[in-house]
């Protein structure tokens, strides 16, 4: 893995089968099936987008959290073909608390292939290394098993269950909160 350091543009993270990359416009289309795709959306709180308009207004929203230091988000290719198969990153980002949360999505051809595996164990030393993390937080809609699992995978720990912690699609949700502390992380990458 190889990372281009933060001074020379929107840093670029390269794994064995990824480049992750500033997401584009010209990404839309593809972004846009996978952010309407019923089983890709299940758990995102978000609404499912109707036009291609709102996947574009997403990515122009995604692209600015780094201008004003909420987080950055990367666009998840396939170095074979540069394929876009998803997104990942951080956001929601505290500087003065040094934390994080950390999202991901990924187009459902790509599903248990680990891929998003390869692409957060990447992800996640960026944000402790150049964002001077001291915890990741991820929260997961109660039943998202696929994202318990990766997490669990990547060395997050469960830190509890928010009952009815948002409000999505017309009602309360239930969400599991899970983290990475640093030291932690190189615990873990020592061994």
């Amino acid at each position: 893995m190889s990372i281009n350091p933060p001074q020379s543009g929107f840093p670029e993270l390269v794994t064995k089968r990824l480049l992750l990359r500033q997401i584009k416009e010209a990404d839309a289309q593809l972004l846009h099936q996978y952010w309407t795709d019923p089983a890709v959306i299940e758990y995102l709180t978000l609404e499912p987008f109707k036009d291609l308009e709102e996947t574009l207004n997403m990515i122009a929203l995604l692209n600015s959290l780094p201008e004003f230091n909420q987080g950055i988000r990367w666009a998840i290719t396939r170095k074979a073909d540069n394929m876009v198969i998803g997104t990942c990153g951080f956001h929601n980002l505290k500087a003065e608390h040094s934390r994080t949360e950390i999202g991901y999505e990924l187009g459902k051809p790509f599903w248990k292939q680990g891929f998003m595996a390869e692409a957060l164990a990447a992800v996640i030393p960026y944000g402790f290394k150049y964002l001077n993390l001291n915890r990741i937080e991820a929260f997961v809609n109660l039943g998202n098993s696929n994202s318990t699992n990766i997490l669990t995978i990547m060395g997050f720990s469960l830190d509890g269950l928010l009952r009815e912690y948002e409000f999505a699609r017309g009602q309360f949700v239930d969400q599991y909160c899970y983290s990475l502390l640093k030291k932690e992380y190189c615990r873990l990458s020592q061994s």
